[in-house]
């Protein structure tokens, strides 16, 4: 299972902001993977506090060092190759946001579901379980 951004930040932050269906399949998945593209995003919206603040209360409270801090936890990360970046970019989805086209692209490659609440993402996800 891979986990959006604010999944991830929800997951590990604001578990109740999750659906009951989307922590139950984080509790018993035995993988749990993490984009790059999620610790990208976490780290450049944290930069800015202010929209940091007003886009996720749980940014701020994320672990500094994710790359070392997340496996400790028991997650899995995934790099992004070049493969994958043309693959993204050649998704068949009017979804505009190159981040979810990432992890729309890893999720289809590795034959696992996403978790998200992105609406837009779930209808155009194609090929993709999208769980929310």
């Amino acid at each position: 299972m891979l986990l959006d951004t604010h999944a991830l930040v929800w997951a590990m932050i604001l578990p109740d902001l999750l659906s009951d269906r989307a922590r139950d399949r984080i509790n018993k998945a035995d993988t749990v993977y993490v984009s790059a593209a999620s610790i990208y995003e976490i780290d450049s919206k944290r930069r800015d506090a202010s929209r940091a603040r007003s886009r996720s209360p749980g940014l701020a409270r994320m672990p500094r060092s994710m790359p070392g801090t997340l496996p400790l936890l028991g997650y899995t990360l995934l790099d992004i190759t070049a493969d994958l970046a043309w693959r993204a970019a050649n998704l068949p989805m009017a979804h505009g946001d190159p981040w979810d086209r990432i992890l729309v692209a890893q999720a289809k490659l590795l034959q696992v579901p996403l978790i998200s609440c992105d609406e837009a993402l779930r209808s155009q996800a194609k090929g993709v379980t999208i769980i929310w």
